[in-house]
């Protein structure tokens, strides 16, 4: 009985990494510093799909300690320099914003999670798709420094 409890939960482990190898695996697109130099904030991916672009990002805690970040997600926005425009996080039918982790749903939702030294998290959130034709945005994050020039992939379109 322990040896099959032991090989299911090995299994379980291996099982995880596999799903979710790609998330840790991802080379960061662009990097910046958060203001006050604590948090490394790590674009992992720029994607249009259809109509949306979603973002992924990881925050890594760069102290010793464990810090809790809060960052509110209806101050995301992301620009696109070439038209002019800028677009914030998409919303479901009861005003909250497609992004996550969420800990707070009020004010559209907020991430706060606690990040020990030297340990990451990752955050999404999800914008309306800026035209065919643009190749890059510019990313906003409250207290963290701006990503300029972020390429887009685009997955191709279906028939």
């Amino acid at each position: 009985m322990k040896g099959s409890v032991s090989v299911v939960a090995v299994l379980s482990v291996a099982v995880f990494f596999l799903l979710c190898f790609p998330v840790f695996s991802q080379e960061a697109i662009q990097v910046q510093p958060s203001s006050d130099g604590k948090i490394e904030a790590s674009v992992t991916q720029a994607k249009v799909r259809g109509n949306v672009l979603t973002v992924m990002i990881k925050l890594k805690n760069t102290t010793d300690g464990s810090l809790e970040p809060e960052l509110r997600f209806q101050e995301f926005y992301v620009t696109d320099v070439k038209d002019k425009k800028k677009y914030f996080p998409l919303k479901d039918s009861k005003g909250v914003i497609l992004a996550g982790p969420q800990h707070y749903d009020w004010g559209g939702g907020t991430f706060k999670g606690r990040i020990k030294g030297g340990e990451f998290m990752t955050i999404w959130a999800k914008f309306p798709a800026p035209p065919e034709a643009t190749e890059t945005v510019d990313l906003f994050i409250p207290g963290i420094m701006p990503f300029e020039d972020l390429p887009l992939s685009r997955s191709p379109a279906k028939e």
